[in-house]
């Protein structure tokens, strides 16, 4: 049944209120996350600076672009909509934004790739130990996927459905959708094959999803046969500093995932609900705000980064340079 609400949570006006709010909430958030990887990372943690400011850079920049460059109005089961943000007011065409936001989510997953990637290498040959050869092959195969990501895009924007094709699609899937809506000059639609676009997405997220899983476990595995050459205490700081490693990427991914799910869902069963397609890119804004926000939490350099910065108490700033000079002393066995 096709039922359209244009109130409440479902409205243009309350969707695109909701996103700029959150972006003014994460720019600052995100540019402080920035200058503490780039300029306030500890030796323990030079090993994975790179990758994690990358993994950082792509999902706020996911972020900006959902919340305030493009704002994409969906009217999923259909893959189209209408693109609200700064962008549009700038002319720029809806087929670049909707290129721009695709890429940006899926250069999101590889910056995730990457970096258990990174982490893996440095799990089996060492931190500081990855040959030429290692190092060339990681971006070799990151270079790789970043083609492969346009490679998918390409059979998309070929078959693009022209204006008439695409009104008359919309209509006939979703007949309750109000003429403003689909006749409205920015409206853009990807394709009128459901299937066709299914299987570029679908299978660009599996492939990516798929290579991530892998290293997760490969260097799960590659973490037990190291502890078990070290000392007791040394083997609990590898741990921690796993999970913490983990965590960063984890908890967003899964946030990251469920729109992702939900989409496919919506395709399947040609479900249709405006305020689940507008909570869909509330969340995947969330992404980067949280892998931000876990980042803080779970590494405990940057948590003292973060109480030197804004000192609540005296103690906090006593305590900071302890853990620092600790930290130092701890770089070489982590």
């Amino acid at each position: 049944m096709c039922e359209f609400g244009d109130s409440g949570f479902a409205s243009q006006q309350t969707y695109v209120a909701t996103l700029h709010i959150m972006a003014v909430l994460q720019v600052p958030i995100h540019l402080f996350g920035g200058y503490v990887i780039l300029f306030r990372t500890p030796a323990k943690l030079a090993a994975v600076k790179w990758s994690m400011f990358f993994l950082h850079f792509w999902s706020s920049l996911l972020d900006i672009t959902v919340c305030f460059l493009v704002i994409p109005y969906t009217i999923f089961p259909v893959p189209g909509g209408i693109p609200l943000g700064v962008l549009s007011i700038m002319s720029v065409p809806s087929f670049i934004q909707a290129f721009s936001l695709v890429v940006c989510g899926a250069f999101t997953g590889i910056s995730i790739l990457g970096f258990f990637k990174n982490r893996c290498q440095s799990m089996k040959f060492g931190p500081f130990s990855q040959s030429l050869k290692t190092r060339l092959g990681r971006y070799v195969h990151i270079g790789m996927n970043y083609t492969m990501t346009f490679c998918f895009m390409i059979p998309i924007y070929i078959k693009l459905p022209g204006r008439q094709e695409s009104e008359n699609y919309t209509i006939l899937t979703l007949p309750c959708i109000p003429e403003n809506i689909y006749k409205n000059e920015k409206f853009f639609l990807t394709s009128t094959s459901v299937p066709f676009i299914y299987s570029m997405v679908g299978g660009l997220t599996v492939l990516i999803t798929f290579q991530i899983l892998f290293y997760v476990i490969y260097s799960v595995i590659e973490l037990r046969k190291r502890i078990k050459k070290l000392s007791r205490v040394t083997s609990c700081l590898q741990r921690k500093f796993s999970n913490a490693l983990y965590a960063q990427v984890s908890i967003p991914m899964i946030v990251y995932l469920f729109p992702m799910f939900y989409v496919f869902f919506t395709w399947t069963f040609d479900v249709f609900s405006q305020i689940c397609n507008n909570l869909v890119f509330i969340f995947i804004a969330l992404h980067g705000l949280l892998s931000t926000i876990t980042m803080f939490i779970v590494h405990k350099p940057y948590r003292e980064c973060l109480k030197l910065i804004i000192p609540r108490c005296p103690k906090w700033r006593k305590r900071s340079r302890v853990a620092s000079v600790r930290d130092l002393h701890l770089s070489v066995i982590i």
